[in-house]
């Protein structure tokens, strides 16, 4: 088994509970898919206690609001403190948990982007997947059967089924704003084979055959 965490935005006491009912549970992992939270400016000690007490892994991969340019220049899978069982997930990365083989993609674009800037919020450039990090997974993942795949932005037809566009208006944004980024999570999905897909980034349940959105703070077990 392995749980699965929504975006948590730097609320380590989620975190906190989320590997206690992970542990319980027996999960092989705990994954986080995105906007994890952890600035290395900010709030790196209370993670880092949190994480000290975990007794199974914690993986997280990164979304549009995190330290982006921190996590970015990694390509393999990193432990953030090496007395803590934490661990970054690279953009494009295939591993094998759980006896599955699973790809990651982090990486989403800010709708509310001019909104953090005008208040001098977080906003990282480096949000945006790469071609190199598409390029990455594909090379990652070529003559692999992949069981899972996880990615902070949902891939565009799960999104275009079940969010009505009108919700962008909220964003002072237009009707005809697009993260191109859905783009190239539906393109990868399609590639590696339509693996169950599981993400986050959009604040809200969403569950269809093949794919799962997590809301904010959700825990589950697959």
């Amino acid at each position: 088994m392995i749980t699965l965490l929504g975006d948590i935005h730097g609320d380590v006491w989620e975190l906190r509970n989320a590997i206690a009912e992970a542990e319980e549970s027996g999960a092989a992992a705990l994954i986080q898919v995105g906007d994890f939270g952890l600035m290395q400016d900010k709030n790196s000690d209370r993670f880092r206690k949190v994480c000290l007490e975990a007794k199974l892994p914690v993986y997280f991969i990164d979304g549009n609001h995190d330290d982006c340019e921190w996590w970015t220049v990694f390509s393999t899978v990193t432990r953030v403190w090496d007395d803590a069982n934490l661990f970054y997930i690279p953009r494009g990365t295939v591993m094998e948990i759980d006896n599955r083989t699973i790809a990651f993609m982090g990486g989403a674009a800010s709708i509310d982007k001019e909104y953090r800037l005008r208040n001098h919020w977080h906003w990282d450039e480096r949000e945006n997947i790469s071609p190199y990090e598409v390029l990455r997974m594909m090379d990652n993942a070529k003559d692999k059967h992949i069981d899972m795949f996880i990615t902070h932005c949902p891939p565009n037809s799960v999104i275009n089924e079940h969010f009505d566009p009108r919700s962008k208006l909220q964003f002072g944004v237009g009707l005809d704003w697009h993260d191109h980024n859905q783009d190239i999570i539906e393109n990868i999905w399609r590639a590696i084979g339509t693996p169950n897909i599981y993400s986050g980034h959009m604040h809200r349940t969403v569950e269809g055959m093949t794919y799962r959105i997590l809301d904010i703070n959700e825990l589950i077990t697959v």
